[in-house]
Order: C-alpha cells, then structure tokens, then sequence
C-alpha cells in the first residue's frame, strides 16, 4: 500500500509539472510529505523502486536536455546526474487539467483558454493555501 501511494503522488506531482517535466532530482523534496506519511524510508532502494515503477508506466516518458529517452535505460543516478524530467503525457497532463475527451468535442480550446489552465493546474498548491 505504501508503494502504491508513493507512485499516485508521484504521478500527480509529474502531472502538475505539465509540459516542463518534474527534475528527477526534486521528485524527492516534492514527495517527502508522502513518504512519511506511506511510512517508508527516504533511502536509495526506496527511491531506485519509485523511480524504477514511474518510467515503467506508458504515460511517462523520461526526458533529458529536451529529448525524449526512448526506452528509458538510464538508471536513477544517471538521470539525475543527467538533469532528466519526467514528462507525462499529453492525455494524462489534460486529465490532470480537467480536461477530457476533447479531442471528439466539436469545439476546441484556444491557446489562451489552455495556457489558463496550465497555470491554475500549476498553482494547485498557491491556489489552496491563499484560500485558507
């Protein structure tokens, strides 16, 4: 169960990232509420197994200096000794986003509309705490 939790946080901190891409390397501080909250260790196999199951998954890819690793091959050290994002795809950050099956809808988003809500996806957290 705490895996499972650790690799759903994941994912929606790499959705929020939208088109830049979540830093492998600040995956860590991004995730370390999570941690101890699915009670497991901050430590090398843990984050090798999270980091492992994430670029496992079809809607991540990994992606280094702008281009696409196709199949990710780079261990964990590597991508962050790299500078390499994970990226999620085009369908999983417009979920995120709230936007679904837009692609069949006779009307489409303009750039604006979208730019908008990247940014509000983005500030998920600024938006929360201002309200509060």
């Amino acid at each position: 169960m705490g895996m499972d939790m650790l690799v759903s946080a994941a994912l929606e901190e790499v959705c929020a990232r939208l088109s830049l891409g979540l830093p492998v390397t600040e995956m860590w501080t991004a995730l370390s509420s999570v941690f101890n909250m699915a009670g497991l260790p901050m430590d090398l196999a843990v984050k090798r197994v999270l980091y492992a199951r994430l670029i496992a998954l079809p809607v991540i890819s990994l992606v280094v200096e702008g281009v696409l690793a196709h199949p990710p091959r780079m261990d964990m050290e590597e991508a962050e000794r790299y500078g390499a994002r994970l990226l999620a795809s085009r369908p999983l950050r417009d979920n995120f986003l709230g936007i679904y099956d837009h692609r069949c809808s006779a009307s489409k988003l303009s750039d604006i509309q979208r730019k908008t809500l990247e940014l509000i996806g983005a500030s998920r957290c600024a938006l929360l705490f201002s309200i509060i």
